[in-house]
């Protein structure tokens, strides 16, 4: 018993130690990649400033001065922004340095192999003249096919410090982080010796897993991964004490063993359970990386889809400059950027539509009205071997829900219909009323208009009917798994709910639950130019001179008197030598004031002049902040805008009404 004791002491140890060093290898590989995620993210992010307009030869002063203080002020890990010559002379850097022009970069390997290679890199880290340890995030600055200049960002190897903190490493493990020079970027402990020897703070010896030494003397056994791309490699150490505590442990299991055989059973058990909880922390840990797989591939057909709409754009726009005086073209031309402009925002709203948690935008829906009208784009979706069959019930509630996510939703669901009848079928797109009580969801109260997207496909098995909500579920080889996702979370943010129904070889059916609208019967016409309601005189603050043009271009036509400001400063002054206004279009997201700010006080300054906010993106918008003022999203239609313009001035004239009646009380 004392033999058989001894042999399976000896075995679980040798398994806890393959898990330790499996453990080691696992937390060396999250914290490269995640560190390779975030330098790669860095760099993408510089290689957008260096495609900058405002970087073209030759380069204003001013303007780069401008553009690095808005990045720093959203990065403000950026300690330094520069622009160095093919030569490594430093010719602009934000913050100001003394002799610029004279000065040169101190890490020249990473600055020439931009120069030769023309790609972005992560340089060595380096001691600048201050003494200080850093290292450069650098991209090339080209134009026309040649690198004209370098774009750098300095940055001090603190911010990796405290990313390795961030990583979750246990209190005796110890990581460090090489540049191609094995010199020392940071670690978990001596933070001054970063720039130096790394075996200043730990030797190593071995490749990809080997042996090490802190300064202190403590022996490690030592993990390490190489980023790719990058000169630099991640190492992570886990003290041998721990080791030979597990051999320690096998002594003391074989001696009670001896006397007691329970308690080794009970031991055995208790060594069991600790393994399968490290192979469960390693199956957690590959499940996340496919998950961050998936991710990528959304990112990467999103930017596809963006590089199409640009060559649109770019075409568009070269076409116009050598045939500007061909009418006919001209006008073809613009008609398909001006499509390109609303299938790109399709593509934000779609993207939006997968975190939005608000029902922004909600109105209502004559169901009718909106399935005739997107019967063409639903069509689309399938394709020519699949009939789509649509059943409106007569007398069919209008639904309280966001008229574009509803629309991805039919889309997303069509399309898995779709894939499930790769030899054609029908799809049968059905409604029906829902009154108080008659849903399967304890949770929903009220009435609600069911939607249901039926297909005669291969179905679903029922274990996986279950998933099919979940975020990157696919049972679909190559699916991203995101297109359901999306419709769970339009049912749920617009107050419903979404049921999957699903039989082998018979087909699925997918049914959306919408609240019913208590403005039935309410049609949305979209106005024409001769009937829009639009101001005499309007001022448009934008803060993106671009943005600020293009708007002015838009309305200017249409509206007599049309003034512009740069930011809200600059649009509170303007108010009192324009007494005249009947509108403001703001932009919300501007330096040291916002469009709610500015919004905010114009109320102080006039309180019947109506205010329409502008955005891109705003992140209080969409998680259901109300703005107090109607928002247009970029980019809009005039007819937007005139429909926005008439709501603010309707809530301008009922809130006076009410003042009037308090104060004469």
């Amino acid at each position: 018993m004392i033999v058989l004791a001894a042999i399976i002491g000896r075995f679980f140890v040798e398994e806890q130690q393959k898990a330790l060093d499996a453990e080691v290898r696992g937390k060396a590989g999250i914290m490269a990649a995640s560190l390779q995620r975030e330098l790669k993210a860095q760099m993408k992010l510089l290689a957008i400033l260096g495609e900058s307009p405002r970087l073209d030869p030759p380069i204003s002063t001013r303007a780069f001065a401008e553009i690095a203080r808005r990045m720093r002020e959203q990065m403000p890990e950026w300690e330094q922004i520069r622009i160095s010559d093919s030569e490594g002379k430093v010719v602009l850097a934000v913050p100001e340095i003394d002799n610029v022009g004279k000065l040169k970069i101190v890490d020249m390997a990473s600055h020439d192999f931009v120069v030769r290679q023309g790609a972005p890199t992560i340089g060595n880290i380096a001691i600048g003249q201050g003494g200080k340890a850093a290292f450069a995030v650098r991209v090339p600055i080209r134009r026309k096919d040649k690198v004209r200049a370098v774009l750098s960002v300095v940055m001090r190897p603190s911010i990796i410090t405290d990313f390795l903190y961030a990583n979750g490493l246990p209190s005796l493990w110890s990581a460090w982080i090489v540049d191609g020079q094995d010199r020392l970027v940071a670690s978990t402990g001596g933070p001054a010796l970063a720039g130096g020897e790394a075996s200043g703070f730990a030797s190593f010896t071995g490749t990809d897993f080997g042996t090490g030494r802190l300064n202190d003397g403590t022996q490690l056994r030592v993990a390490e991964i190489a980023l790719e791309d990058t000169p630099w490699t991640v190492r992570v150490g886990i003290p041998r004490s721990e080791y030979e505590a597990l051999s320690r442990k096998a002594s003391m299991l074989l001696v009670a063993a001896s006397c007691f055989t329970l308690l080794l059973s009970g031991s055995a058990v208790f060594l069991f359970l600790w393994e399968s909880r490290a192979r469960s922390r390693e199956r957690e840990t590959i499940a996340n990386w496919q998950r961050m797989d998936a991710l990528g591939k959304l990112t990467g057909q999103v930017a596809h889809d963006f590089n199409n709409l640009l060559m649109v754009f770019h075409a568009g726009v070269e076409g116009i400059k050598r045939r500007r005086h061909d009418e006919q073209r001209v006008t073809q031309l613009l008609a398909h950027m001006a499509n390109g402009v609303a299938r790109g925002k399709v593509i934000t709203q779609r993207l939006l539509s997968f975190s939005r948690k608000s029902n922004q935008g909600a109105e209502p829906i004559d169901l009718e009205v909106k399935f005739a009208e997107v019967l063409p784009l639903l069509q689309q979706a399938a394709n020519d071997g699949i009939v789509i069959a649509v059943d409106v019930r007569s007398g069919t509630w209008s639904a309280h829900a966001d008229p574009t996510a509803f629309e991805i939703a039919l889309v997303n669901l069509v399309t898995n219909a779709r894939e499930a009848m790769p030899n054609g079928g029908e799809i049968t797109i059905s409604t029906k009323n829902v009154r108080d009580g008659q849903t399967e969801d304890i949770e929903l109260r009220g009435q609600f208009v069911a939607v249901t997207v039926a297909d005669n496909g291969l179905g679903i098995q029922a274990d996986r009917l279950k998933h099919v909500f979940e975020p990157f579920y696919s049972a679909k080889k190559g699916n991203i798994g995101l297109g359901l996702t999306q419709v769970y979370s339009f049912a749920k943010g617009s107050g419903g709910s979404v049921k999957a129904a699903s039989l082998l070889g018979r087909g699925s059916a997918f049914t959306l639950l919408l609240p019913k609208s208590k403005d039935q019967g309410l049609l949305h016409d979209t106005p024409n130019t001769a009937s829009l309601a639009l101001p005499r005189s309007i001022m448009i603050v934008d803060d993106t001179a671009a943005s600020l043009e293009s708007v002015r271009l838009l309305l200017e036509p249409l509206i007599p008197s049309v003034i512009t400001a740069s930011d809200g400063i600059q649009a509170l002054d303007l108010l009192g030598k324009h007494p005249g206004l009947e509108a403001v279009l703001s932009d919300i997201l501007m330096p040291s004031m916002s469009g709610i700010e500015l919004a905010a006080k114009i109320s102080q300054f006039d309180r019947r002049l109506p205010v329409v906010l502008m955005t891109g993106y705003s992140d209080k918008l969409e998680e259901g902040a109300d703005v107090g003022r109607p928002v247009v999203a970029k980019p809009f239609m005039v007819g937007e805008f005139s429909e926005a313009f008439v709501k603010a001035k309707a809530s301008l004239d009922a809130d006076n009404i009410i003042r009037l009646n308090v104060e004469g009380r």
